[in-house]
């Protein structure tokens, strides 16, 4: 019986594993990587702003008070934002706090996304505008 076992394991382990000719699996593209946006419509926020930064399918910034940084899943122009991790700093003032929490809550209602290399407008699901951002990084001409 132990022979038996024996031969069977080593019969396995000779197997060839099948090769797989599929093609690799395609990354998804990510149309807002390596962007970098100014929010320029909230009007009662901090001098400083908050800010929106692309990097693969993450995003990340300021939220006026504090860092924050989501998944990102781009479909088109569809976005959703993930779940947000912000960092737990006081802010200094009121302003602060409701750029924050304005910022915040964009985020959370943000489904659709229209960008150029200058502006990019946030929209919700009935895609009304909801935020509008400059790009930081100067163009290139």
């Amino acid at each position: 019986m132990r022979a038996a076992l024996f031969a069977l394991l080593m019969l396995g382990a000779c197997a060839q594993t099948p090769v797989n000719d599929a093609p690799p699996a395609q990354s998804a593209t990510h149309f807002l990587s390596g962007t970098k946006w100014l929010r320029i419509d909230d009007v009662n926020a901090n001098p400083h702003g908050a800010t929106l930064d692309f990097e693969g399918n993450r995003a990340s910034g300021y939220t006026g008070c504090n860092r924050w940084t989501a998944d990102v899943t781009e479909n088109g122009e569809r976005l959703r934002f993930g779940m947000v991790a912000v960092t737990e700093m006081a802010c200094a003032s009121p302003m602060q706090m409701d750029t924050e929490r304005n910022f915040l809550g964009m985020i959370d209602r943000a489904r659709y996304a229209h960008f150029d290399r200058e502006r990019l407008v946030l929209m919700d699901a009935q895609q009304n505008q909801i935020a509008e951002f400059n790009s930081t990084v100067p163009t290139q001409e």
